[in-house]
């Protein structure tokens, strides 16, 4: 098996050329936490994220990085994890998005990117910033995914998403999307995207679960 995100990127790629969405499932599951913080004016300063992988993942990526062979990650196959992890899902805009008014930003490249085995589970830590300015007073939407389906990026919790720092008015809301009401709302684009572009769409989007920030107006 080749390293993982060079698998993962090598297989997802060429399998959903061959395989319509439906027949496309997860092999990779992984716990995550969200923190959007915001600076002292209002705008978004920065994303916090923690992945905690599954043991069969984690195995794996011991098995491929394991250098000395010493059944377990030391320093320097930590720093290789974690460079490649942030070089593949570089092309994935890290497995996130940042929509404002239904407009996707940009995410900046990711340069802090810390990798740890705790419990046999690979945990993956890292922040983001979007190229753009966003002022959490025009209500964006966060969410994480990972575009090719090969990994299930799932918030277990409400507590796994957090606002910090967020101006008075501000909240946010957990939005878990049905997968078969998904579906429905989203058939006739689902469809077009399938033919248009079988290989460049983004469909795993509508089932991810997302942060709503909104904003009272001031006064």
């Amino acid at each position: 098996m080749a390293r993982w995100v060079t698998a993962a990127a090598t297989i997802l790629v060429t399998g959903i050329a061959f395989c319509k969405p439906a027949f496309a499932h997860p092999h990779v599951f992984a716990e995550a936490r969200l923190e959007v913080v915001a600076s002292a004016t209002g705008q978004l300063e920065e994303l916090r994220h923690v992945w905690r992988f599954d043991e069969l993942f984690t195995s794996t990526v011991i098995f491929e990085f394991d250098e000395n062979l010493n059944n377990k990650l030391d320093g320097g196959e930590l720093a290789e994890v974690a460079s490649v992890v942030t070089t593949s899902i570089a092309d994935f805009g890290y497995f996130q998005s940042v929509s404002v008014k239904g407009e996707d930003m940009t995410i900046a490249p990711v340069d802090d990117m810390l990798v740890d085995v705790v419990g046999g589970q690979l945990i993956m830590l890292f922040t983001s910033k979007t190229v753009e300015t966003v002022d959490l007073a025009d209500n964006p939407s966060f969410s994480v995914y990972d575009p090719t389906f090969y990994t299930s990026i799932e918030f277990y919790t409400d507590e796994d998403m957090q606002l910090v720092n967020a101006p008075g008015g501000c909240g946010f809301e957990k939005i878990v999307p049905d997968p078969d009401e998904a579906i429905a709302q989203n058939q006739q684009s689902l469809t077009d995207a399938w033919f248009s572009d079988p290989e460049g769409n983004d469909l795993s989007r509508i089932f991810a679960t997302r942060m709503e920030v909104s904003c009272s107006p001031a006064g």
